[in-house]
């Protein structure tokens, strides 16, 4: 499959919703259950939308054991730069920003800081452990 047109893109990420996802999957690799706590959303809503931002290639999932857990996807090329403009971007809102901190706390509290780095544009690193305490995704 390959990456959409630039607009498409755009649009896909113009959903605030889903603009928001990115800007948490940008701080940590996330579980569905992580994105419904830090995003205040249902599960069906936050699934929703995960599945549009797989579709379009802005985030991979890896399942463990039950559990799914999605990050962003690193692309080179127009789609990867286009995506990580966007999430660079988000790092200049003040909400955007916390929004990202509790992101990864949830992450770190879930021990998870060992776990390779997906971070695009935060100008730092995650580190990470073990992958309990995720929710199943559906």
């Amino acid at each position: 499959m390959s990456a959409l047109p630039p607009a498409e893109l755009l649009l896909t990420l113009a959903e605030p919703t889903r603009l928001r996802i990115v800007n948490c999957l940008a701080a940590a690799p996330l579980f569905v259950s992580d994105l419904q706590g830090v995003l205040d959303l249902p599960q069906p809503t936050v699934s929703r939308h995960l599945t549009v931002l797989k579709k379009a290639r802005v985030v991979r999932d890896t399942p463990i054991a039950q559990f799914v857990l999605y990050r962003i996807r690193q692309e080179s090329g127009p789609h990867g730069r286009l995506l990580q403009a966007v999430i660079e971007a988000m790092g200049h809102d003040e909400a955007m920003r916390l929004e990202r901190h509790r992101a990864l706390d949830r992450s770190r509290a879930h021990g998870r800081g060992r776990l390779p780095s997906t971070r695009v544009g935060t100008g730092s690193q995650t580190g990470g452990g073990d992958l309990s305490g995720g929710e199943a995704n559906s």
